[in-house]
């Protein structure tokens, strides 16, 4: 499932950088709001993480965001965790005749918005990604040749972390652009 607020960066970079700096992580409107003491305007988030608990509350919720975008019939080739002072720089197989998915949720303790570039061959393209949304954002990425996908590494005192799964899923789970790095045109 591919979701409407994920869109392309460009020209817009800046624009982009400056509302997420100024309002944060937010909510897609229409959907419910589930409860969660964390989104309540009485209780702020620290800056960074406490401890090993901090960490492992993040982990469970970006794991509940890959798991809330995961199809049925998904068959996982790869997975991982990184640091977001660590970034992304990664490159992926992409064998077969069955289509691909490149899941990724980003937690962090404080509002952030990471660049995620996919590149393959000559094409590239790069998307925005908010740390802390319920649903992971889902690239999808044909069979065929390798794949990269890179973000930068943060500062050195940003917490926060990233989950990645690349999936194998059936064609028909395949929703909206075919292919997410190559573009769909217009």
């Amino acid at each position: 499932m591919t979701h409407p607020r994920r869109r392309p960066l460009g020209t817009l970079v800046l624009a982009l950088t400056v509302v997420a700096l100024a309002a944060g992580c937010a909510e897609r409107k229409g959907e419910p709001k589930e409860s969660d003491p964390e989104d309540t305007p009485s209780v702020s988030r620290p800056s960074s993480w406490e401890g090993k608990a901090d960490q492992e509350d993040a982990i469970e919720r970006a794991t509940r965001a890959l798991n809330a975008v995961e199809s049925d019939g998904a068959s996982r080739e790869d997975d991982g965790v990184t640091a977001l002072t660590k970034g992304l720089d990664r490159t992926f197989t992409a064998k077969g005749d069955r289509p691909y998915t490149f899941d990724i949720a980003c937690q962090a303790p404080a509002p952030h918005t990471l660049t995620l570039t996919l590149a393959r061959g000559e094409a590239e393209r790069e998307w925005e990604v908010e740390c802390g949304d319920r649903d992971a954002d889902r690239f999808n990425v044909p069979a065929g040749a390798p794949f990269t996908a890179t973000i930068t590494p943060t500062e050195r005192d940003t917490d926060g972390l990233v989950l990645w799964r690349l999936d194998t899923v059936a064609p028909e789970d395949v929703q909206d652009c075919e292919d997410d790095i190559a573009g769909c045109g217009s």
